[in-house]
């Protein structure tokens, strides 16, 4: 007995040894610990910087563009960094995959589904889908954008009732049902109402969510054998509670479309996934009500989200900028007036609004890092051998924050994307929504989304901190995306 007992110790401890092993060719990084890895350095550093996005960039100049870390007994996590290795690593197919740790699989029922966390043909068909149906619907042309300024003037009336009352304390949980809205009359086919209970409970739980989540799946995907043990402790219960409160909430809207819909007449597309679905009844197919729930809470997510979060670091950025806030109105002013929405059309004549989105994106860095990639077979990246299941990180952060390119990449200047002749002009290195085939296929719809509200938002309002407010720490607040800092905001309207 006491020989196998000294047998199997020896054995698993060759095994730890073996997988604490780095190989010549494994990118370079801390040394970290048996079994759990790299999981104490980088939570050293993520107290150190208070984000895991700035320890990515500290990381990066201690080890350099590839930086390879260990987290507990997930596959290794590749962190890339600059815009040479950026390019190169979301440019090559074999990277294109996704992880299939377990906080990917719990978000949507056990098992990887939608088509922000899927790959391989599932992750195409579903996508081509989509987008073919978003787009019969309005996204990306006139009527996508009819309906983003609908919800954008609307989105002013209540700032202004609300601003009567005194300084706006919930302001970026109000433009974050505008921004919904745009999406949702798609998607569903209806729109909410500021004061709408079932929205504001779902907001919160989306909230509570990207808050108390990252990028490298946290704990639970680095041990997630914990969640028997300490499911409080590892943030399992808490969790899983706000997962299944989102997927109840998108079920039941599925359901109420079935119970009203027409059959041949489409609303929106929730009913055109359904009828997609009685279609492929007598075959094996990917479309069933799982896949849509799934779909539908990628939407409503990645909808909201990062397209909110960008202009509430627009509207905190120019509280505290006022210089750049006064030039803003100034530009609109002189180019829309006071009574003319601001369309697409007037995009190209305001090439200061359209410098100062463009900072603040860089600045806010509001997705630091792409969503996580896997690599779906052996490959090499920069001369370091990459296996497959290897998760990479882009470091988008890396490339917005570089000195050599930007000068001075801390400062909030505008002006960097106004050439000689007052011109607009796009800087290929600002890239938030990523590169390659994974790119975020939200991009035209955010673009437009941030466009109208904060020209909307501008053309009526002037936003100031209210007396004796200490000025916000810019930096945000971290999570799956940074959010913006919370504060009181006074509106005044504009005469």
């Amino acid at each position: 007995m006491w020989f196998i007992i000294i047998c199997l110790t020896i054995i698993f401890t060759i095994m730890i040894l073996h997988s604490w092993r780095r190989p010549s060719t494994f990118p370079p990084g801390p040394r970290g610990l048996p079994i759990v890895g790299n999981i104490l350095d980088v939570k050293r550093l993520v107290d150190e910087t208070k984000f895991y996005s700035h320890a990515w960039c500290r990381l990066a100049d201690i080890y350099g563009p590839i930086v390879g870390l260990k987290l507990g007994i997930a596959e290794p996590m590749i962190i890339v960094s600059g815009k040479d290795a950026v390019i190169e690593m979301m440019s090559q197919h074999q990277f294109d995959g996704r992880p299939n740790g377990f906080v990917h699989k719990l978000r949507t029922g056990g098992e990887r589904r939608g088509v922000m966390f899927t790959d391989g043909d599932m992750w195409r068909d579903q996508r081509r889908f989509v987008l073919r149906t978003l787009k019969e619907f309005g996204f990306g042309n006139v009527t996508m954008e009819d309906l983003i300024l609908n919800n954008a003037v609307s989105l002013t009336t209540t700032i202004e009732s609300l601003a009567k009352l005194g300084p706006i304390t919930n302001f970026y949980d109000i433009t974050s049902v505008a921004v919904l809205n745009s999406l949702w009359t798609l998607v569903a086919g209806s729109r909410f109402e500021l004061d709408n209970p079932k929205l504001i409970e779902v907001l919160s739980v989306v909230n509570g969510i990207i808050r108390n989540t990252n990028v490298t799946g946290g704990i639970l995907t680095h041990l997630p054998f914990l969640r028997y043990i300490i499911p409080g402790l590892t943030g399992f219960t808490a969790l899983n509670q706000r997962q299944t409160q989102m997927w109840h909430f998108i079920e039941t809207e599925i359901a109420r479309h079935k119970q009203t819909r027409t059959h041949g007449e489409f609303r929106d597309f929730i009913d055109v996934y359904l009828a997609e679905m009685d279609t492929k009844q007598s075959t094996v197919s990917s479309f069933d009500e799982a896949q849509l729930i799934s779909i539908v809470k990628d939407l409503f997510t990645a909808g909201v989200e990062t397209t909110n979060n960008t202009i509430g670091f627009i509207i905190t950025y120019l509280v505290v900028r006022q210089d750049v806030q006064r030039k803003v109105h100034e530009e609109i002013d002189r180019v829309l007036g006071n009574e003319i929405l601001p369309h697409i059309i007037y995009k190209n004549r305001l090439p200061y609004l359209n410098a100062t989105i463009a900072e603040v994106t860089r600045l806010a860095n509001v997705g630091p890092t792409s969503i996580p990639h896997r690599a779906m077979a052996d490959s090499v990246l920069l001369g370091y051998k990459i296996k497959k299941n290897y998760t990479l990180l882009a470091n988008l952060r890396s490339v917005h924050m570089d000195e050599q390119h930007w000068g001075d990449p801390k400062e909030f200047r505008p002006e960097r994307f106004i050439n000689d002749k007052g011109e607009y002009v796009e800087d290929p290195w600002l890239i938030p929504f990523g590169l390659g085939h994974r790119k975020c296929l939200g991009e035209t719809l955010a673009k437009k989304s941030v466009f109208l509200f904060t020209a909307c938002l501008l053309q009526k309002f002037q936003f100031i901190l209210p007396p004796k407010h200490s000025n916000p720490i810019l930096d945000g607040v971290d999570g799956f995306t940074i959010a913006p800092p919370h504060l009181s905001i006074v509106a005044i309207k504009r005469k």
